[in-house]
């Protein structure tokens, strides 16, 4: 096992466009780090710059202690598990598991037998050695891949996509399997996907990638609960966040549909008179029938026209329409530079109570925990709570801390 290094990573291709830019990150030993981002947003490139497969242009990535820009896929110890599983067609299981092994050169045939029942039994293949690919299912499929990149003894798993073949049951199967096998092995794993149910559900942190840039790397809940900036708030979230135009007016700050105050520690991050653009998440509305006294008094109330809702047996949506002042709506459209168009919308998703009553066409009383909010600067997409939650942590003591520091790029 090793620690993985990237310092100042760029990869440039001949037209020089910058797929990676300047990547910093630190892995550490047996840490579980996920790279998550958009289409063409580098996280592959880098994956592929780790296990040798894509040159580097500038920058250094270390294994351990050691640098190896210039080193071939080969020595760098590191096994890979592709998208595709690239196994061999022609050759059993046990042959796929065992091709590494082979070609190494370094093992008897009683120790290749050794350590590829081993990988199998592990993986529950034990029963399936003898089978051709094509005879196995998706699932089985990746085990086998998974199986060929445990018998190798490698310093570090590195995984591509390796579950966007399978169907969303199998899929969840092998995300259990896959952070089971890695608590269980210690290895540090680097993995790379576009789904965010998978990004927040196995990785120790995750680092969140846009246009080749690193934007923020930090725990699951560290993203989720303070994103450095409006690209990271609405990536990461299942529904998305809501953005809605938002004006500091003296104590209070004016939403579309309802006024909370403004809190003192976010008195120094914005300006009086004021449009930025406010995040709130699902989950930081409810339906007031349901709020308790104690939890009340930190939120406000407000009445809605409910669209359209949709419940989903454990939990429940609820859409709401509403509409900005012109006045608004039209500096929020020549400040917005990080906002994309189909993002500030003009209705808010809610999550409800799945026992509420509450139905499409109603009339309905919501309450919001202001305490949730989030406040962008339209310019730079700069979560500017974020950084006044950050101030107000420190002054409260290191305490308060959380275990792993955000790193931005």
């Amino acid at each position: 096992m090793a620690a993985i290094t990237m310092r100042n990573i760029v990869k440039k291709y001949g037209d020089g466009f910058p797929a990676v830019n300047d990547v910093s990150l630190d892995i550490a030993d047996g840490e579980f780090v996920i790279l998550v981002g958009p289409s063409g947003c580098g996280k592959s490139t880098l994956l592929r710059m780790i296990v040798g497969l894509e040159d580097i242009t500038s920058g250094d990535m270390l294994i351990g202690d050691e640098r190896v820009n210039d080193k071939q896929p080969r020595d760098r110890n590191l096994a890979m598990v592709f998208q595709n599983y690239a196994l061999y067609p022609h050759l059993t299981v046990f042959e796929n598991i065992a091709f590494p092994l082979r070609l190494s050169g370094k093992h008897s045939d009683e120790e290749i037998r050794k350590l590829v029942t081993e990988a199998a039994d592990t993986l529950e293949l034990g029963e399936h050695l003898e089978r051709k690919p094509a005879n196995l299912s998706g699932g089985q499929r990746q085990r086998v891949a998974m199986g060929r990149a445990i018998v190798r003894n490698a310093d570090a798993f590195l995984f591509d996509e390796p579950l966007s073949n399978l169907d969303a049951k199998l899929r969840g199967q092998m995300r259990t399997e896959i952070l089971r096998l890695q608590r269980r092995l210690g290895v540090t794993t680097v993995y790379v996907t576009h789904d965010q149910t998978e990004a927040m559900t196995l990785g120790d942190r995750v680092a969140v990638l846009k246009k080749g840039v690193l934007q923020q790397v930090a725990s699951p809940r560290e993203l989720y609960d303070q994103p450095v900036n409006l690209f990271v708030a609405g990536f990461i979230g299942s529904p998305p966040m809501n953005f809605v135009p938002a004006r500091v007016n003296g104590n209070e700050i004016e939403l579309p549909f309802v006024t909370v105050p403004l809190r003192d520690e976010w008195r120094d991050a914005v300006e009086d008179g004021k449009v930025y653009i406010a995040g709130i998440r699902p989950g930081a509305f409810e339906d007031a029938e349901f709020v308790d006294t104690d939890k009340a008094s930190r939120g406000v109330t407000f009445d809605v026209d409910i669209d359209v809702t949709e419940w989903l047996g454990n939990e429940q949506y609820a859409f709401v329409p509403f509409e900005a002042t012109p006045e608004i709506s039209g500096q929020l459209a020549e400040l917005a530079s990080e906002l994309d168009s189909e993002q500030l919308r003009t209705q808010i998703c809610v999550e409800l109570d799945p026992l509420s009553r509450v139905r499409s066409g109603d009339k309905a009383t919501l309450w919001l925990d202001a305490e949730r909010l989030h406040l962008f600067d339209p310019h730079s997409g700069d979560n500017l709570t974020r950084v006044a939650h950050e101030r107000s942590r420190e002054e409260r003591g290191p305490e308060s801390s959380g275990r792993h520091a955000a790193t931005t790029g």
